[in-house]
């Protein structure tokens, strides 16, 4: 009977001590359960931000990654096209041969443009039914010789001299810009064109005075140059060195024939139209080529 009450009162021992034990692990859980406090707005609104921030600087960081990868695979595309320091090699080669050789420079820079612009406005011509050889070679023996080789001893040898006590660089564009609109142009840069077309076709040098004249008096020659070459002369004079003028004067001259072969040659002219034996065309003097 003794045993038996020990071995009951042992099991209520037992079961005491692990419900005790159980409240010990489970009270608290429920108990931070029921006390515990709802976020506030301002502690949402934190969080929120904080999310934000890092997704933001998530995404710069993947897309300055792609920008850096993007501008090393460009930069390996042009060193594989161009090496570095190539470019400037070549236009530094170039400016040192304009410098060295400003005659031959000056031809070859006029002669080449009225080769291509010739070869152009030939295409252009719907009169024209084959090449005409002999009228390209000169254009650019004239264009060589009077456009290149001599506005290279008129602006790098005569200018100097005519106007050496001039020291303001605006007066002195001026300046240089009026002389060869008013004087040169009239003298100088026009007259051989006609007298190179007397040459070349083989009638009398008279003729093509006269035809200098006529077109100065009736036509507007020295209106039509002077509203194109002023103000490509003064901006020759004023921004652009020395070496590389004749090679400016060469430039507006070839766009400015590319220009007049479109308007000239629009759809209104018709191959009926055409001479049996065309005349022929002046050799594209400054005014017009």
């Amino acid at each position: 009977m003794n045993h038996r009450m020990t071995s009951i009162a042992t099991a209520l021992l037992l079961v005491c001590s692990s419900a005790r034990y159980t409240s010990a692990f489970v009270a608290p859980n429920h108990s931070s359960h029921a006390h515990r406090s709802t976020p506030s707005i301002q502690e949402i609104h934190t969080a929120t931000s904080s999310f934000n921030v890092v997704v933001s600087t998530n995404k710069l960081g993947r897309s300055s990654n792609r920008s850096h990868t993007n501008s090393c695979k460009q930069t390996e595309l042009g060193a594989a096209l161009l090496p570095p320091g190539k470019l400037a090699a070549i236009g530094i080669g170039v400016a040192k041969f304009y410098k060295a050789s400003p005659l031959v420079a000056g031809f070859l820079t006029a002669s080449t443009k009225a080769c291509l612009a010739d070869s152009m406005a030939q295409y252009r011509d719907v009169c024209t039914t084959k090449f005409d050889f002999k009228r390209n070679i000169a254009m650019v023996l004239y264009s060589g010789t009077v456009l290149g080789m001599l506005c290279a001893i008129m602006y790098n040898h005569i200018f100097p001299v005519l106007f050496a006590g001039e020291t303001r660089p605006i007066i002195l564009a001026v300046k240089m810009t009026l002389f060869d609109g008013f004087i040169n142009a009239p003298l100088i840069w026009l007259p051989p064109a006609y007298i190179a077309q007397a040459l070349i076709y083989q009638y009398p040098k008279r003729e093509a005075i006269q035809k200098y004249v006529t077109d100065v008096k009736e036509n507007g020659l020295l209106k039509k140059y002077w509203s194109l070459w002023l103000p490509a002369s003064l901006t020759n004079f004023m921004f652009v060195p020395a070496h590389f003028r004749v090679a400016f004067v060469a430039g507006v001259s070839f766009f400015w024939m590319i220009i007049l072969s479109l308007v000239a040659n629009k759809g209104d002219q018709d191959v009926d139209s055409c001479p049996v034996e065309p005349e022929p065309r002046l050799l594209a003097p400054r005014a017009m080529d």
